[in-house]
C-alpha cells in the first residue's frame, strides 16, 4: 500500500529555503541573524540527509519504504528487530523508530495530512505488536 500526502511538502522547504535567503542578502544584523541562518540551513541539510519527514510511504508483507527528495529508506521486515509508533498528546502525528538502523535513518514523523493516515499507523503499530519481545 502507498500512502503520500495530498499537499506538496516541498512548499514547506521553498519556504526554509526563501528565508535562509532573505537573512543572508538583508543582514539584518543583531545577536540572532547568524545563528538562525545556521540553523535554517542546518534544518535544511538534516531533511535532505535523514528524510526524516517523508512525503510517501509504502508498505509491503516484505518490507516498509519511506522516501522524499527521489531518495528512498528501505526496510525489510525479517531485519527490522523492532518497530515502535509513539503516540503523542498532539495526535495529529506519530514518531515511527524502526531499529536496528544508524542516526541518520529509522526515525520518521507521519502527519495527519498523509493521506490513509489512521490505516498507516494500524499498519505500523500491528507491525510493532508482532516484533515486540
Amino acid at each position: 500500500m502507498i500512502f503520500s500526502y495530498a499537499r506538496r511538502l516541498w512548499m514547506e522547504d521553498l519556504l526554509l529555503l526563501l528565508a535562509l535567503l532573505v537573512v543572508v542578502a538583508l543582514r539584518p544584523g543583531g545577536a540572532l541573524s547568524t545563528p538562525l541562518a545556521v540553523g535554517i540551513a542546518f534544518a535544511l541539510v538534516w531533511g535532505f540527509a535523514t528524510l526524516h519527514v517523508p512525503s510517501r510511504i509504502d508498505i509491503s508483507p516484505s518490507g516498509v519504504s519511506f522516501s522524499r527528495y527521489g531518495r528512498t529508506h528501505t526496510f525489510v521486515w525479517r531485519d527490522v528487530a523492532r518497530v515502535r509508533v509513539r503516540r503523542f498528546l498532539v495526535r495529529d502525528r506519530v514518531l515511527v523508530r524502526l531499529l536496528p538502523s544508524p542516526p541518520w535513518r529509522g526515525r520518521y514523523w507521519v502527519g495527519e495530512g498523509i493521506e490513509g493516515y489512521s490505516e498507516v499507523v494500524r499498519e505500523l503499530s500491528a507491525h510493532s505488536e508482532n516484533k515486540a519481545p
